[in-house]
């Protein structure tokens, strides 16, 4: 099943009196259950790309349809409303509200769809459990490891049952060990629950993990 579907996809930026083109005429397709990895040197346009994939960014020029809907027609509310319901973002840094719990943190997405907080919680327990975070719960941020705080993030990214997990170099503010767990847990992510994955990383290690393996090299996709 096609989930996500990308046509002629251009990104410039204006460098001062010059056009730097970032993306040069991508066609992608992402099909449900695919486990994908994006390789490329730093300032290649991974991120761009990821954040115009999960609609945090638009194209100059081109087309992105999920699920038949041709998202650059959307407005913004539209877009949210969109995202919140069908993407879950994992960054190389957590971004964990530092005045909530963890559990809190994990279930706010599910509040903003509009779970009653109740419903909320005990998604967002069950998924810690997942997670092996359950004991966390009534804990800040501040108060835990890096690699527990990735995990949190993978939980709140997971509450809304997202078509597409998009995660921008997931592991790079961890240490190899720590890094190596949550790669395994991207892998169990994606046996238990059939999650698609679309990874973007420049690590040769972490981008093994997945199924398949593109490469974008000035611009384009190989």
């Amino acid at each position: 099943m096609k989930l996500l579907k990308i046509e002629k996809v251009n990104k410039n930026y204006a460098s001062g009196e010059k056009t730097l083109h970032v993306l040069k005429n991508i066609d992608f397709c992402l099909n449900k259950g695919d486990f994908i990895s994006l390789m490329g040197p730093s300032g290649s346009g991974k991120s761009t790309l990821l954040n115009i994939m999960g609609t945090m960014d638009f194209p100059s020029s081109g087309s992105i349809h999920l699920l038949n809907t041709n998202l650059t027609k959307l407005n913004e509310n539209e877009l949210s409303e969109y995202r919140l319901k069908h993407f879950g973002f994992i960054y190389q840094f957590h971004y964990l509200l530092p005045e909530f719990t963890i559990l809190e943190n994990v279930a706010i997405p599910a509040m903003l769809l509009g779970k009653t907080k109740k419903e909320s919680f005990k998604l967002a327990e069950e998924l810690m459990e997942f997670l092996n975070i359950s004991q966390r719960g009534h804990h800040y941020p501040s108060e835990i490891s890096g690699g527990e705080k990735q995990r949190a993030a993978i939980g709140r990214a997971l509450i809304n049952k997202p078509d597409i997990l998009l995660a921008d170099e997931p592991t790079g503010n961890l240490d190899h060990e720590t890094g190596q767990r949550v790669l395994k847990l991207f892998r169990k992510i994606h046996n238990d629950f059939g999650q698609t994955l679309f990874i973007v990383t420049h690590d040769e290690e972490v981008s093994k993990i997945a199924l398949k393996r593109l490469n974008l090299i000035e611009g384009k996709l190989s």
